[in-house]
């Protein structure tokens, strides 16, 4: 049985600054796991991506791919601006769209260590968004996964980038659903 995963997400998805992030640890594993079928994971993270972002690149991205399942990593950047309505908003479009191509939507939950960069980000807006995500996860019939209080500060390279630590332990939890 062939399965198609596509990612959408941010810089923390992408992981351009670690060697094997968890989408591709991810990858490895679900490759492994279906080693008798053909596993293609396709990591669309981009760096400083917004649920705004992802929406316009979402569906001409996706319906090229197939997917059979879609797993969203997506919100960190969005709590910069703090507009939680909006964000909402773009959730349960990003949901409705996805929707269309597969019943089994997954989102991450956001990750946040000991940020002190110049650009807004505070541990309050990431777990007030996580709770937004969980909500509307639940309502629209898709997965959260949640990582809050998985990693500590010592598994962030800036703390707002896991490491390869934080990474691994990212990976650890989100594989349990797949």
């Amino acid at each position: 049985m062939d399965k198609t995963y596509c990612i959408f997400g941010d810089s923390v998805a992408q992981a351009a600054y670690v060697n094997a992030g968890w989408v591709e640890l991810l990858r490895r594993y679900l490759e492994n796991k279906y080693f008798d079928s053909f596993v293609n994971v396709f990591n669309l993270g981009i760096g400083g991506n917004t649920t705004d972002d992802v929406l316009k690149r979402f569906e001409g991205e996706a319906s090229v791919r197939n997917p059979d399942s879609i797993i969203f990593a997506i919100g960190i950047n969005d709590t910069k601006d703090y507009n939680p309505e909006l964000f909402v908003v773009n959730l349960i479009k990003l949901v409705d769209t996805a929707s269309r191509f597969t019943k089994d939507i997954n989102f991450v939950g956001l990750v946040l260590g000991d940020w002190r960069g110049d650009e807004p980000f505070s541990c309050d807006s990431t777990a007030e968004y996580n709770k937004l995500i969980e909500k509307i996860t639940q309502q629209k019939g898709g997965r959260f996964i949640s990582l809050q209080e998985k990693l500590l500060a010592e598994d962030f390279a800036d703390g707002l980038h896991p490491n390869k630590q934080g990474h691994k332990k990212m990976f650890e939890v989100i594989r349990e659903y797949f």
